[in-house]
């Protein structure tokens, strides 16, 4: 079967984070314009005078040039330096445009690939919203992909039957991703066959993670590397011409995701 990645024509992998992104790079451009603006009618006389005073009391001119060049300095790393939630939005597009990369071995083993879908608010009534980064349709099933760039910042690790990123138990994401799994699986209700639901897998782009794959909190982790193993030995419970007709479906039936969702890490 022939693997084919359907994309809506107004996103892709990553496609709604970037456009947050571009929104929150501009918005702090903008911010870092006027912050630098303000401050420099009274940083540079400051500085100035403080070059002087220091000049003046240890008889050394280049002292007071190398104390001013010092000053404006850390004035310009402080101006130019993003806080973390402006490259956050960032780093989660580009760990689910690698995602994407690392699913695409499957389509020899019959699965499609959903991305940047979502289950829009009220399209079914008492189920909560889902944002779909990746859905994955093949004859092992129906596959709910979150992604999660850690390869900065603090380290990610397994502590006995616990996921941590530092010192942060991320207990909760897995049971959220879980419960996302569950409501899409009741959402899509007949589109599905017969005794198959929504698996939920977290996609962990890290240094190293081990032991993995693991099952934990109803949720399963493993790294992108991992992807041919791990779905090359799944039972088959649909054949691949129902897998591709299952596709077809959910790709008209769950819009395009749009960029206006809040950022999380």
């Amino acid at each position: 079967m022939a693997f084919r990645e359907l994309k809506p024509t107004r996103a892709s992998a990553g496609s709604s984070l970037r456009a947050v992104n571009t929104s929150v790079q501009s918005a702090w451009a903008a911010q870092r314009r006027k912050r630098i603006k303000d401050s420099l009618w009274w940083a540079l006389p400051v500085t100035i005078l403080c070059g002087v005073i220091g000049s003046a009391m240890t008889r050394h001119g280049y002292f007071g040039v190398g104390f001013a060049a010092l000053v404006l300095s850390a004035l310009a790393d402080l101006a130019y330096t993003k806080p973390d939630h402006v490259s956050l939005a960032g780093r989660r597009a580009s760990g689910e445009a690698a995602t994407a990369r690392a699913i695409k071995p499957l389509r020899f083993q019959g699965f499609t690939a959903l991305h940047d879908r979502r289950l829009a608010s009220g399209a079914v009534p008492g189920i909560p919203p889902v944002d779909i980064e990746h859905l994955l349709i093949g004859p092992a099933g129906v596959f709910l992909l979150d992604s999660k760039n850690w390869l900065t910042g603090p380290q990610a690790q397994m502590i006995g039957d616990k996921l941590f990123v530092g010192m942060d138990n991320r207990e909760a994401t897995l049971k959220a991703l879980d419960l996302e799994a569950q409501n899409l699986t009741s959402a899509l209700g007949r589109n599905l066959p017969r005794g198959v639901k929504v698996e939920p897998v977290l996609v962990v782009h890290a240094k190293d993670l081990r032991p993995t794959p693991r099952f934990l909190d109803g949720v399963t982790i493993l790294l992108p590397e991992q992807f041919p193993s791990v779905f090359g030995q799944m039972r088959q419970v649909m054949t691949a011409t129902q897998a591709a007709k299952l596709a077809e479906t959910l790709d008209r039936v769950l819009p395009a995701r749009s960029g206006d969702r809040p950022v999380r890490k």
